[in-house]
């Protein structure tokens, strides 16, 4: 018996302290259980992995909270305290929100799939059908358990059927909540029939605005059988994120032992970055141009300015191509640009004292981003104005590290050019620079007019722009676009889910499609704006009709709108089980095997031209290893992943430092998410690119040592 109150003496600070080491645990073993071990059959082996789980978790938990925790938790205020707890439990609900519950599979009842797929004569030059993957909420369902009659054969881990046969398949096994059959888009009209439990459902694979066919059946599963999985995750996640914060506000880097850096040294962070995105860009010569890229090419060509696509960024390629008329132009400024920005970064970072290895870590980190590499070489608005809000993120943690004392010098008037960048480049942008401008005075009062200054000249070089500037040039602003497209996708969620509709309302809407031919697809709102026989041009001039008809559907019945954001603006919040594709994940114009282009076709003398073509596909296919699949990001290159990342990072600092205004370098990244929640249309990666570069920079704070006396 006394050996056993030593054993508990010894991992365990008190008897109190036992029971909830027990609870984190039992929890931990369940949890591991539930999400990699659960089979169709009861695993003796497996249950002894989670029991033993649960009782290492149980001993560590005691030892870590008597020797460490405990004493880093009252350090802290209050005050902090409470924050810790409360940012723990809010991080841990957001991912449980990211993750596909798991029920408790011996209890869940068999179920059959049966497919049908009639395949004729396939047009010439196109494949069969592809099925990608089927399932079952539980895991995917290897081939060789699908029972499968037909001639197929396997391509890059995938099931191809031959043409002119009719294929039959069928599967019987427990299935969790939701359940997914994918197949690949076909540019022929091509039925597929499938079967859950006897009930049949027609689909057409030939769906253009869909590269992937993704068939979901729900199931409902008994909220007891979720409970589990739900408690598990809540306290194992909530437990691993608090110990963690509790950790990094105890730890000390270790600052810089020399003095100074001398000036101008920040610009050795250069290196990774610039050799790695040259390389990608001589295989990729003179750089990556879509449709929209074309589009602004053009109105230099013209003469012809619009805002639709930012004007203020075609007159800056407009000056740019009078120096060398090449893509390669626009992409070394980019690619300068870029690199000179987290350089400068990494560099004030360095200056207040966080280690040499974290900071050239992180900018190798920049020079590998797949992303990074592709989007650097790529002619979208997109790109300027995320590296605008980066310039702008890492002047706010300027002036936090100072203590608001950089105001003073010339950092004031920086904020307010890379605010007016941010507004001017994206409609989104506005509200986002304006909260945050008007806020950084309040919090920072000593210094109100310096940061007043800041919004003030924000706001002059904006009217400037939009007005004397574009007067002069000739900017046509009638063209309106993207606020009705966002109007046009709530409308139709609300036709979509036979919201009520008055008479003149009726007729409205079918003055541009008759309502029984919208098709609503709460991702992309593609499938209705570029239908053939919509009235597009006509909807687009009809804002202030447009705005009230949204505004009255919405009074009629919110949920509506609601569920429509949440799933339209997913990109945002959702970085894992997501239920929409990406869009602009790349700007290739092909990226298959046989066909790799990169500059549409066009008749301005643009054409592609490798410095390296060997190594073209070999790239294309090293991107697909490292998550670019299809229009479906790896999750370590999603935006929303970088959103929740970025929060953990802010929320160390503010621990370590015992300041919150370390959330202020946050609020602009946490603002235009907000934002595009609301207001997305499309489901594309380089809307919310910005998400990333700040994600990837934040990373440095978790290194980021507290100024010693």
């Amino acid at each position: 018996m006394k050996a056993i109150q030593k054993i508990l003496s010894f991992f365990f600070p008190s008897k109190g302290s036992l029971l909830p080491c027990a609870i984190v645990g039992t929890s931990s073993g369940l949890f591991a259980f539930m999400s990699l071990m659960q089979r169709h059959f009861l695993s003796k082996r497996y249950l002894a992995y989670s029991l033993l789980i649960s009782l290492v978790v149980t001993l560590l938990a005691g030892w870590l909270w008597k020797r460490f925790l405990s004493g880093m938790f009252h350090l802290l205020s209050k005050n902090l305290r409470r924050l810790a707890v409360v940012f723990s439990a809010v991080l841990t609900i957001i991912l449980l929100a990211n993750t596909r519950l798991q029920p408790l599979y011996y209890l869940l009842p068999d179920t059959t799939l049966e497919i049908r797929i009639p395949i004729g004569e396939i047009p010439e030059g196109d494949e069969s059908v592809r099925m990608l993957w089927i399932d079952t909420g539980q895991g995917y369902v290897h081939y060789t358990y699908m029972d499968i009659r037909g001639q197929w054969e396997r391509v890059q881990k995938n099931i191809v059927f031959a043409p002119n046969q009719e294929i039959r398949i069928s599967w019987r096994g427990k299935v969790g909540t939701l359940a997914e059959t994918a197949f690949r888009m076909t540019p022929y009209d091509q039925p597929v029939y499938v079967s859950w439990n006897g009930e049949e459902r027609e689909y057409n694979l030939n769906k253009p605005e869909e590269p992937n066919v993704i068939i979901r059946d729900k199931f409902q599963i008994p909220i007891l059988n979720l409970i589990p999985f739900i408690l598990s995750f809540l306290i194992t996640n909530g437990s691993i994120i608090f110990a963690l914060l509790l950790a990094l506000s105890a730890w000390q880097p270790r600052q810089r032992l020399s003095g100074k850096p001398k000036q101008a040294a920040w610009m050795r962070y250069l290196l990774p970055m610039m050799i790695l995105w040259t390389f990608t860009w001589l295989v990729f010569w003179p750089g990556i141009m879509t449709n929209d890229s074309m589009a602004l090419w053009e109105q230099n060509l013209q003469g012809q300015y619009s805002d639709w696509q930012s004007a203020i960024y075609a007159i800056l390629l407009a000056g740019l191509i009078k120096v060398w008329y090449s893509p390669a132009v626009v992409v070394l400024a980019q690619m300068l640009a870029f690199a000179l920005l987290v350089a400068w970064g990494l560099g004030m970072l360095e200056q207040a004292g966080s280690p040499r290895l974290a900071l050239w870590s992180i900018s190798l980190l920049f020079a590998l981003s797949p992303l990074n590499n592709l989007y650097v070489i790529t002619l979208w608005r997109d790109i300027p104005y995320a590296l605008a809000f980066l310039w702008f993120t890492l002047l706010v943690l300027k002036v936090f590290l100072s203590q608001g004392k950089a105001v003073r010098g010339w950092t004031w008037l920086w904020l307010g050019v890379a605010g007016f960048l941010i507004a001017v480049l994206r409609q989104n942008g506005m509200p986002v620079v304006a909260v945050v401008l008007i806020i950084l005075p309040v919090i920072y009062r000593k210094y109100w007019k310096e940061l007043c200054g800041s919004l003030l000249a924000a706001g002059l070089l904006f009217t400037f722009t939009k007005g004397p500037l574009y007067n002069w040039v000739g900017v046509d602003r009638e063209i309106r676009g993207q606020s009705n497209l966002i109007l046009l996708h709530h409308i139709a969620a609300h036709l979509d889910a036979k919201t009520p509709l008055e008479e003149e309302e009726r007729t409205y809407i079918e003055s541009f499609l008759p309502i029984s031919d919208w098709s609503y697809y709460c991702c992309y709102v593609g499938t209705i704006s570029y239908d053939p026989d919509f009235a597009r041009n006509e909807f687009l001039a009809s804002s202030s009709a447009n705005r009230q008809l949204a505004l009255d559907l919405f009074l009629r019945d919110p949920l509506v709108d609601v569920r429509h954001a949440m799933c339209a603006g997913e990109l945002a919040w959702r970085f894992e089980n997501n239920q929409c594709y990406m869009k602009s994940t790349h700007g290739f114009n092909s990226w298959k095997p046989e066909r790799i282009s990169w500059i549409i076709p066009n008749e301005v003398g643009l054409h592609e031209d490798s410095k390296l073509p060997g190594l073209t596909r070999p790239y294309v296919d090293a991107l697909r290893t490292f998550g670019f699949r299809d229009d479906y990001l790896a999750v370590y290159l999603r935006p929303a992943f970088y959103l929740y990342l970025s929060a953990f990072a802010v929320m160390a600092a503010a621990v370590r430092f015992r300041d919150l205004r370390a959330w202020l370098v946050y609020l602009p990244l946490l603002l235009q998410s907000g934002v595009l929640l609301l207001v997305s249309y499309a489901p594309a990666v380089r809307y919310q690119y910005s998400a990333h570069l700040v994600g990837l920079f934040l990373l440095s704070l978790l290194f980021l040592p507290k100024k010693t006396e």
